[in-house]
């Protein structure tokens, strides 16, 4: 009884009593990088999506394409959800710097970041079924939130009506941002 309680006191003691699941290091800390050291780094892996938005976004057929932007980190990175496997996620900057990852498993992935100092200095492209769809570059406020947060694919239905699938005005359709 007494090695049963010296255990619990000791997991209460050394951080036991923290909600199950929270990273300490990444709980309230300060960005691990900001632009140009975001380069080629993942966005999860250093908690950059946590306050993130979706900039600009646009569908081909029913793959949905997003810039993400964390304006805490002033980086940018691409998104495709509802993808199939070997489809691009691309992120283009400023100065033709660009990061991209394809879809491996499952139905969507993201990019690695580029630097964006503002969201108008990066723009999203998807490579799905062999076709590039590009958004415009970003906007200056979200994008109203979607139903899933960073760790989900997005579960918009995809538009019905056809059109084209150029990120113009024209045939996309802009929402659906996440708020992870």
């Amino acid at each position: 009884m007494a090695l049963v309680t010296g255990i619990m006191i000791g997991g209460w003691f050394f951080g036991g009593n923290e909600p199950a699941g929270q990273d300490r290091r990444s709980a309230g800390a300060e960005p691990g990088c900001t632009e140009y050291e975001c380069r080629d780094k993942d966005s999860q892996r250093l908690g950059c999506h946590i306050g993130a938005w979706t900039a600009a976004a646009t569908w081909s057929g029913r793959t949905y394409i997003e810039l993400r932007y964390s304006p805490r980190r002033r980086a940018a990175w691409a998104r495709i959800t509802d993808a199939e496997v070997g489809d691009t996620a691309r992120v283009e900057g400023p100065k033709g710097v660009h990061n991209q990852r394809s879809v491996t498993y499952e139905n969507d992935t993201y990019s690695p970041m580029v630097e964006a100092a503002y969201p108008a200095a990066a723009r999203a492209c998807g490579v799905v079924r062999g076709k590039e769809v590009c958004t415009p570059q970003g906007g200056s406020s979200p994008l109203p939130p979607a139903l899933t947060d960073e760790r989900e694919p997005a579960r918009k239905a995809a538009p019905t009506e056809s059109g084209t699938e150029t990120g113009t005005e024209t045939g996309t359709e802009k929402g659906a941002g996440t708020s992870g």
